[in-house]
């Protein structure tokens, strides 16, 4: 598959307003297949319309989404995409399904949608042949059904979603905002030892791609970089200003 990041995640969150949500969106094409892998927060709803414009391509030509779990800043705008078939792990939407509504990062809307709601839905689980070049490998820890893809490109690609947002997490194990620590840790030391068989970069659920080298140390493949329009003041108009890491690998 020919593989196109189309917004890469950002690793951040806030210490007042919680989480930003940035996570990575990916297109993968491959024949008559287009396929999205995540679809992001509210906020992207535009930004991926323009993207794939961009590209000569409509919402309508999206014919597969890949959700690694069921928070919403990886599925809210799967409604944009109603002629695609979305992909989900079973043991995850068994899990989503009976949450109370109240639940942190869970939309009942889109997990309603999920199970029965739209017409074309595809429950994996690990190990499963998602579509072809396409497979799901179990990765819990982050929420319990959690899935990564592995996919063959001209690099082997592997799309952790949320067991693994960001290059601190691959790089010490150390994951935050897990509902169990043990499952996520060797989540990671699976994924790497993924990354290591395959030659694999690792696309995280909110960093820029990462790679390991020959001496196991972990590194950004592109720079990390975003900006926030801020408006400081009532006569001036917003200015950019660079947020987090900007130009850091």
């Amino acid at each position: 598959m020919q593989a196109t990041a189309l917004v890469h995640g950002f690793p951040a969150k806030s210490a007042s307003h919680g989480s930003l949500g940035w996570c990575s969106v990916w297109l993968l094409e491959s024949g008559d297949r287009r396929v999205l892998v995540e679809t992001g927060p509210p906020g992207y709803a535009p930004r991926l319309l323009g993207l794939l414009a961009e590209r000569d391509l409509a919402p309508r030509d999206i014919t597969d989404v890949l959700i690694t779990h069921a928070h919403w800043d990886h599925l809210y705008n799967l409604p944009m995409f109603p002629h695609a078939t979305w992909w989900i792990g079973r043991d995850e939407l068994t899990w989503a399904r009976d949450l109370p509504a109240e639940t942190p990062f869970v939309s009942p809307l889109h997990v309603a949608m999920l199970d029965g709601g739209h017409p074309d839905v595809g429950l994996v689980g690990d190990g499963d042949v998602v579509l072809p070049g396409v497979r799901a490998v179990a990765t819990p820890g982050h929420t319990p059904g959690h899935l990564a893809y592995v996919v063959e490109a001209e690099r082997a690609l592997i799309f952790a979603g949320d067991s693994v947002k960001n290059i601190y997490e691959l790089s010490t194990g150390l994951v935050d905002m897990t509902l169990d620590q043990a499952a996520s840790e060797a989540s990671v030391t699976l994924l790497r030892d993924l990354m290591r068989q395959r030659g694999a970069v690792l696309v995280p659920g909110h960093d820029v791609p990462l790679e390991v080298d020959e001496r196991g140390e972990v590194r950004r493949t592109t720079l990390q970089q975003a900006s926030l329009a801020v408006y400081l003041a009532p006569d001036e108009p917003p200015t950019s200003q660079p947020i987090g890491m900007e130009g850091s690998r």
